[in-house]
């Protein structure tokens, strides 16, 4: 009988980097390095948060091939890690990537009163997504509300300003504002070539500046595949016996859609931040609610069985 082939150097390596120290922490240092960036005013708030985003899907999909990499892992169950470590790195990436980067424009203009018309050049597709800024009073408590057509259906959006309060001193409470003068909105063109602003209301200070840009992942599509790769996860979980796929996967996508569909070029870093504590919880939780129903449903790998069974 032929003697098994030995690893190769990079199979050595690259399981090394995957299961050693080297990534997690080149992630901490990554982040580090764009704080600092952002907070010296070098890097701009877009690209800080695409750092960000970059580093939470790396480090899904290594925690997530982890458990995969153990000699004694099963076939299938190992097929399921890669399958559901790739579906993480992209959900938690390319969505967010394009929320606070979003690239070249397809189309820019603005509308001012009711009744205004933006052409859209014939050849943008359908499913475009808009980004609606618009400037509010210096003070006060200001909040706009549109109605865009040319889509179907016609898309609403708000801007505003809301407070928060923090501490100051000894027992004192001071507020803090916080602006939201840009806004994502996705819609179908259909056969339209043009934007119209059906309503505009509230204390605007100039016009709706709006921008076109193609919609790479459309949220319904996002929250599909984020259910299938978090349904891989689960089963590669199952199949496996070790570690915590699903709940990392779960983690992920729940980063990935939290700054999709919160986060805007002008305010990017504090969501990104904010969504690493807001998707890792609600994350973990649908993750760990998909394991424990895919250890029901999914067969464990035969040696697992007759473990189990021996021990019956």
């Amino acid at each position: 009988m032929p003697r098994p082939r030995p690893p190769s150097p990079l199979t050595l390596w690259l399981e090394e980097a995957l299961t050693g120290w080297i990534l997690p922490v080149a992630g901490l240092a990554v982040l580090a390095a764009a704080g600092g960036l952002y907070a010296a005013g070098w890097l701009p708030e877009g690209a800080a948060a695409a750092a960000v985003s970059a580093v939470v899907g790396l480090l899904a999909a290594t925690f997530t091939l982890r458990p995969a990499l153990s000699p004694a892992a099963d076939r299938a169950g190992r097929g399921l890690a890669v399958a559901a470590a790739a579906g993480a790195l992209f959900l938690s990436v390319v969505p967010a990537v394009a929320a606070v980067v979003p690239g070249r424009p397809l189309a820019q203009g603005a509308l001012a009163a009711r009744g205004d018309v933006m052409p859209v050049p014939a050849d943008v597709p359908h499913h475009v997504r808009l980004l609606v800024a618009a400037p509010l009073p210096s003070s006060g408590s200001p909040a706009v509300r549109f109605t865009i057509g040319g889509l179907r259906p016609p898309v609403e959006g708000h801007l505003e300003r809301t407070y928060t309060y923090a501490r100051v001193g000894r027992g004192g409470r001071a507020p803090v504002a916080h602006d939201r003068t840009e806004v994502w909105l996705e819609g179908d063109l259909g056969d339209g070539h043009a934007l119209t602003l059906d309503r505009l209301g509230g204390d605007a200070t100039g016009p709706l500046r709006v921008t076109v840009f193609r919609d790479l992942t459309p949220t319904a599509l996002q929250a599909g595949l984020a259910v299938a790769v978090l349904a891989l996860a689960a089963a590669a979980e199952a199949r496996l016996r070790r570690g915590n796929v699903a709940v990392v996967v779960g983690m992920a996508l729940g980063y990935g859609i939290l700054v999709a569909e919160n986060a805007t070029p002008a305010s990017a870093a504090g969501v990104a931040v904010g969504a690493i504590l807001l998707g890792g919880f609600a994350g973990a939780a649908a993750g760990g609610l998909s394991a424990a129903i895919a250890k029901r449903l999914v067969p464990a790998p035969p040696e697992v069985a007759a473990r189990a069974g021996r021990r019956g």
